[in-house]
């Protein structure tokens, strides 16, 4: 079962990036190059934060340590941007079984509306995806999600799509992440936290 982030404790910066998993091939004879896209686009997590007080400190500590290093999940969205710039109007659902991929249609969205703007996120399942196009319903509600990274598990007809509060689920980086307490009462405290998406859900 996945922790969540607290809902009060806000990182002075978030910054979330998306990783490719590409292989670049040279010719040593000639110098031209060839790519290979490969599955596994990750997204990778830093979260910084400072001026905590000793409260919220002590919170972030218990919940590093209830992790145990890249062992435990957790559920992360992307602090600075929580809700999306499109309407994301009406009961939007998934359209369609066995949907995989970068194009994924939904329905239930109010009609003639743009539901969301490249550069928002969505979830899908257990996933958080990145919305790259415009995504206008149409005059039936009909929409489709053109996103990266690719979905990777086929989400049941009529789930739901979530744009608030997207999440993904993820593991910290690696056992290193704990943070040093201060033994002075009065100190704020200032750490950095790094997860890296867990491809498996």
């Amino acid at each position: 079962m996945s922790l969540l982030f607290p809902d009060d404790i806000y990182p002075t910066t978030a910054a979330w990036r998306l990783v490719p998993n590409t292989e670049v091939f040279k010719n040593p004879f000639n110098g031209t190059v060839q790519t290979l896209t490969k599955p596994g686009t990750q997204w990778q997590v830093e979260l910084s934060f400072t001026n905590l007080s000793r409260a919220q400190a002590a919170r972030l500590t218990a919940l590093v340590a209830q992790l145990r290093g890249s062992a435990g999940r957790i559920k992360l969205w992307d602090h600075g941007f929580a809700t999306p710039q499109g309407t994301a109007g009406g009961t939007p659902v998934i359209d369609g079984a066995g949907q995989l991929g970068s194009s994924i249609n939904i329905r239930g969205c109010t009609p003639s509306q743009t539901f969301l703007k490249a550069g928002d996120y969505c979830q899908i399942g257990n996933q958080c995806v990145l919305v790259v196009a415009d995504a206008v319903a149409d005059g039936n509600g009909l929409c489709t999600l053109v996103v990266e990274a690719p979905v990777r598990y086929a989400p049941t007809n009529g789930s739901a799509i979530i744009t608030t509060k997207a999440s993904g689920i993820f593991m910290l980086k690696d056992n290193n992440q704990a943070p040093r307490r201060s033994t002075k009462k009065l100190v704020l405290s200032t750490m950095t936290l790094a997860f890296v998406e867990d491809l498996s859900t």
